[in-house]
């Protein structure tokens, strides 16, 4: 409760912008062609630019077959954390692609940076995609000249569209703190987002894409902290089919253009600031889990009174990712034990008796046992399109939020005809 109750009162500084997406942030400019990576007229290659200084901070997927971007992205954030362009492919993962597909991407990289007029070390790269294809190489260098020549202030929502593989709906936002206001700031601060996902979803990334902009001034290894944790509050949170993938990448760029400079010194601007831009993550991710592959529930697991929030999440991601409870929720049937059996499975130490499980608001089970009369009554709510399922462990203090779907004929269709 004081958690909500915290996130409420920070809310009251920020507000949504309508229609919102990354280039509402100023000085960010975007676009998106169609180079031919895609064999449809559909979009698959854009650019998010600014011509300001960054501080820029990333985090990756784990997966042991990274893809070249991913690889060739931590080389160039080593150098500098000056990244002013960042250019994404659609259609081909560039992964399983051996030395070939570094060299692919270094010379994306080299390509974008003298069409842009910067540096190499200010340039960034992403695919998404079918795995182990080379990439059109000469297609898409041509594609970046062109990008170079069409960079907007307004085409942000284009470059949210070119990003999506079997997505649906793209997934985009702005939100702005309102720093004139309440700070006495000449400038409001802008945060911006465009992300794709909707299979392979799970802990550590997933076929995740994630670019952030905002305007403040802060310090890379501040930035670094806050987008690690809001990373592992948000897009770390969230599984559909538990599988992990090889091209997952969140990106935040901040440009300084409003001239109001984050720091720990200055509290209450660092909370807000921390907030909102966790509420910018969150949402983005629930975006992912709303757009599932086939998915017809956005599931939503609490896991309460736990040791520590490690405990916790490890509690809920088990829940998460059990087939059996995904295709009971689906099927609009209480099954509890498959909730619990979940649980069981877990190497956390805890007593069976003092664990509680909620479908709902309603108590089902309790003291090692079912809670017969609230069965009829929760059982019309599986009909609902989120369902809420809550843990309380009675082990310790700690709490965590993870975030899936159901597993609906759809998904596997869906998943059974794409390749890699």
């Amino acid at each position: 409760m004081h958690k909500e109750k915290e996130k409420k009162e920070y809310e009251k500084y920020f507000s949504m912008i309508e229609n919102g997406t990354i280039t509402n942030v100023p000085e960010f400019f975007a676009q998106a062609v169609h180079s031919g990576v895609r064999k449809s007229k559909k979009d698959d290659l854009s650019m998010i630019y600014t011509p300001l200084d960054t501080v820029t901070s990333a985090v990756f997927t784990t997966n042991k077959f990274a893809a070249a971007p991913v690889i060739k992205n931590k080389e160039q954030l080593s150098k500098s954390r000056n990244i002013k362009a960042i250019v994404i492919n659609t259609g081909i993962a560039n992964a399983c692609t051996g030395e070939q597909g570094i060299i692919n991407a270094e010379k994306i990289v080299d390509d974008t940076a003298r069409y842009m007029k910067i540096k190499t070390e200010n340039v960034a790269i992403a695919s998404t995609g079918l795995i182990g294809k080379q990439l059109p190489l000469e297609k898409i260098l041509d594609g970046i000249k062109e990008l170079s020549k069409m960079i907007s202030s307004s085409d942000g929502h284009r470059a949210a569209r070119s990003i999506l593989t079997i997505d649906k709906n793209p997934k985009e936002l702005a939100v702005k703190i309102n720093t004139k206001k309440f700070f006495n700031q000449k400038k409001d601060i802008i945060i911006g987002a465009i992300g794709k996902g909707s299979i392979m979803v799970a802990p550590n990334m997933g076929t995740i894409l994630c670019f952030i902009a905002t305007n403040v001034k802060i310090h890379q290894g501040l930035l670094d902290d806050l987008l690690r944790e809001g990373a592992d509050h948000s897009f770390n949170s969230i599984s559909i089919d538990g599988c992990q993938s090889t091209n997952d990448m969140v990106f935040i760029q901040s440009n300084g253009e409003s001239g109001i400079e984050i720091t720990k010194d200055n509290r209450e601007l660092f909370d807000i600031f921390k907030h909102t831009l966790f509420f910018v993550l969150e949402e983005m991710a629930k975006k992912v889990i709303l757009d599932g592959e086939g998915a017809s529930k956005f599931v939503e697991i609490e896991v309460r009174s736990s040791r520590d929030k490690a405990e916790a999440k490890k509690i809920g991601m088990k829940i998460a990712n059990s087939i059996l409870v995904k295709a009971s929720i689906f099927g609009e049937t209480i099954n509890w034990g498959r909730i619990a059996s979940a649980i069981g499975s877990t190497d956390v130490e805890f007593n069976i008796n003092d664990v509680e499980i909620f479908l709902n608001d309603f108590l089902i089970f309790k003291n090692g046992m079912e809670v017969s009369e609230n069965i009829e009554p929760a059982l019309p709510t599986m009909k609902e399109k989120h369902i809420r399922i809550k843990i309380n462990m009675h082990t310790g203090k700690q709490s965590s939020f993870v975030w899936t779907t159901d597993l609906t004929h759809d998904f596997v269709k869906a998943s059974s005809h794409y390749r890699s």
